[in-house]
């Protein structure tokens, strides 16, 4: 792919040293990719300079916000990676009318410290909210631990603006920024958003209760759905807890919004169910999947398949999110796509389809890519190899 690394810089910051082109060429999938330079713009002036070397030279570009994609979403494919973690101006904070607009590449947890000082926050919370972005979160879709109270990342947005493959910009209100959300910078790149926030509630409480039994757990669930300050719903299963230290039962995890817990500290369990992910991976479970599935009945089917198979889950119970571990390469990851099918469950929920999970891509959504990137990535070089 020829081009030369000073057209780069002339639009911003570039390098291709090789070290960098390492670094650059994985995500928190560890899938391996290939970089030719990566580019560093700060501000849309850059970014719209650099679109216009990337469409004369036909550069392909991954776009990159926290890295911490688990299906190989910014990994290049013999692209240009564009780092927007420079992008990261929180460029104005509405407090009476609870918005901001903030850029792509905003942190979510810096965002949220931001926030604090205005009693406000930005309530979806993926495990990664110490390094996720913004922009990445709307790539995704991303939901997280709080979704059973507030939903997706779609739920909070108001408005973007997005720059297409030829570097033109389109202003979008809530409507329009519906069609971009979860395309995994496919279609589009985000440049910033406006975002709906809420009250920041210090008054939260916690309870922690164990089952040794599948239907009166989620018996339990169905009761907590029905309560309005349960803003969060955890579940962790018996594999999964013995790894952690935890005595080998099911557990539910309960944040509540008000003082209705009976643990006001919170730190331990909720620190525990944060690190499940690294808990996992440092027993050589490395793999996490993401099914979600509707319905009592087919939660319990699935559960016990992966009881009966030792596979340790953990999860958004409450809106049926699940994420087992397997070791890489194992068998049980196909026999489980292969299980969903009977139950009626989805493979892909909020972690993105990316390289990972391209042939359980759902064919509509796939064609709807498709339609987006003939409008708005006219050249084909906006995150190549991703979903389609």
């Amino acid at each position: 792919m020829p081009y030369n690394i000073d057209s780069l810089r002339q639009a911003c910051q570039a390098a291709d040293s090789n070290a960098e082109k390492i670094v650059y060429s994985t995500d928190a999938s560890a899938i391996k990719g290939e970089t030719i330079s990566i580019a560093w713009p700060s501000n849309m002036d850059e970014l719209q300079k650099l679109m216009r070397v990337v469409t004369r030279e036909r550069i392909s570009i991954t776009l990159r916000g926290g890295g911490t994609s688990l299906v190989g979403g910014a990994v290049p494919q013999n692209s240009l990676v564009i780092d927007m973690s420079r992008m990261n101006k929180i460029k104005l904070v509405d407090h009476e009318n609870k918005f901001a607009v903030v850029e792509a590449g905003v942190v979510l947890d810096d965002l949220n410290n931001a926030l604090a000082h205005h009693e406000l926050e930005f309530p979806v919370q993926p495990g990664s909210h110490a390094a996720c972005t913004i922009g990445g979160m709307i790539a995704t879709n991303a939901a997280g631990m709080l979704s059973s109270k507030f939903g997706r990342t779609e739920n909070w947005l108001l408005g973007m603006t997005i720059m297409d493959g030829t570097g033109k910009v389109f202003n979008l209100d809530s409507v329009e920024a519906k069609e971009f959300i979860g395309t995994e910078g496919c279609c589009a790149i985000i440049v910033d958003a406006k975002i709906k926030l809420t009250d920041k509630n210090n008054n939260t409480s916690t309870d922690v209760f164990t089952f040794n039994n599948l239907n009166e757990l989620m018996s339990k669930v169905d009761e907590l759905k029905n309560e309005n300050d349960a803003i969060s719903v955890e579940f962790v299963n018996k594999a999964a807890s013995k790894l952690a230290d935890m005595k080998s039962k099911y557990y539910l995890i309960v944040k509540y919004s008000t003082s209705k817990g009976k643990l006001t500290s919170e730190d331990d369990v909720w620190k525990t169910r944060e690190n499940m992910y690294s808990i996992m991976v440092s027993n050589g479970y490395e793999r996490i999947e993401d099914p979600q599935i509707e319905g009592n009945e087919n939660i319990i089917k699935f559960l016990e398949w992966l009881e009966q198979r030792d596979i340790p889950c953990y999860g958004h119970i409450a809106t049926g999110i699940l994420h087992p571990h397997f070791k890489r390469d194992q068998k049980e990851i196909n026999d489980m796509f292969e299980f969903l099918k009977q139950v009626n469950g989805k493979a892909v929920s909020e972690h993105g389809i990316g390289i990972l999970k391209k042939k359980y891509a759902p064919f509509a959504f796939a064609q709807k890519i498709k339609i987006l990137k003939e409008r708005y990535d006219p050249f084909n070089i906006l995150n190549k190899g991703k979903i389609i």
